[in-house]
């Protein structure tokens, strides 16, 4: 099938305008059409990017992924392989609650430089927005997509599983606080080495120290809102950490529970709701189990307002 393309005009590289591909569709439109529509412009938008890029950058495919890289062509299948058994294990793991009926093939982007990867993030940072240090991303932006800069497999492998797993739920309205926590523990079930605290910069007893030195009434509403995990400094892998401990907490009293919470857990209050009507108790309990008492609450009226899109870090 080939498309009309539609393309953004404030950006530098190749970036497709989605609701307008999106507003070319017939009414009328079969699923198995609309499917090719949008894998059709997800290969023509890759071609493009491909010809901006200065590398020599290719795309490859299997029937779940594109690949769009400067890998040679045995490394990209070895990557195409890693993508395509990580996404059975992660559909196995979070069972009912991964979706993947969405229109279009998984793209995956892996630059060739970090150079390459900052300037592609650039084209979906908002006005002023400082880009953070991060090693791959998943992009809720249209099409979602996920991208990295790391080219070995070990390292992109990581990558993979955390940005499949965000690909995965992406559906749900669930919290960034969730989303993270689900991100982190599946790839430590997945990826056992990543769990080894022998790998860890900080011991325990350091990481519990700079939890209490850092959280307090005003950065725990950065937390629940999500902004803790888009911003640059020091904070934000104490957030991941943070997400990682409460989801392990609330998934380990009631399983059932649990998978009902995160189904309808919503990012305007951070879950809040769903936590009394699923769980049986308030979120900042399960807060105050790793970090003592203290005003942890969600308070969704101090937040700024959402911005439409969504770049996660990792």
């Amino acid at each position: 099938m080939s498309v009309v393309m539609h393309w953004r005009a404030d950006t530098t590289l190749p970036v497709p305008d989605w609701p307008a591909m999106d507003a070319a569709i017939p009414d009328d439109a079969a699923d198995a059409w609309v499917h090719d529509y949008f894998d059709a412009a997800a290969r023509t938008w890759l071609d493009a990017l491909a010809a901006a890029l200065p590398a020599d950058y290719r795309q490859s495919g299997t029937a779940d992924f594109l690949l769009l890289s400067a890998q040679p062509p045995r490394e990209a299948a070895l990557v195409l392989r890693s993508c395509t058994q990580a996404l059975r294990a992660i559909r196995a793991s979070l069972g009912p609650l991964a979706h993947d009926g969405g229109y279009g093939r998984h793209v995956v982007l892996v630059f060739a430089s970090q150079d390459d990867y900052y300037a592609y993030l650039s084209e979906y940072a908002r006005d002023g927005e400082e880009t953070p240090m991060s090693s791959g991303v998943f992009i809720n932006a249209g099409y979602g997509h996920f991208a990295s800069w790391h080219d070995g497999l070990d390292e992109l492998e990581a990558v993979v599983v955390h940005e499949l797993t965000h690909a995965l739920l992406a559906h749900l309205p669930m919290p960034d606080w969730l989303h993270e926590g689900f991100a982190v523990n599946v790839e430590r079930t997945l990826l056992p080495r990543l769990a080894d605290p022998r790998l860890a910069l900080y011991r325990p007893d350091e990481m519990a120290a700079r939890h209490a030195d850092w959280w307090n009434a005003t950065t725990i509403q950065a937390f629940w809102s999500g902004a803790a995990f888009h911003t640059a400094g020091d904070g934000v892998d104490l957030a991941y950490d943070l997400a990682r401990a409460i989801t392990v907490l609330a998934a380990r009293e009631d399983e059932a529970a649990f998978r009902a919470f995160s189904a309808a857990a919503h990012r305007k209050d951070a879950g809040r709701d769903a936590a009394l009507g699923t769980l049986g108790y308030p979120l900042e309990r399960l807060v105050e189990a790793v970090l003592g008492e203290g005003d942890w609450a969600p308070m969704p009226g101090l937040w700024k307002a959402p911005e439409p899109v969504e770049v996660d870090r990792e």
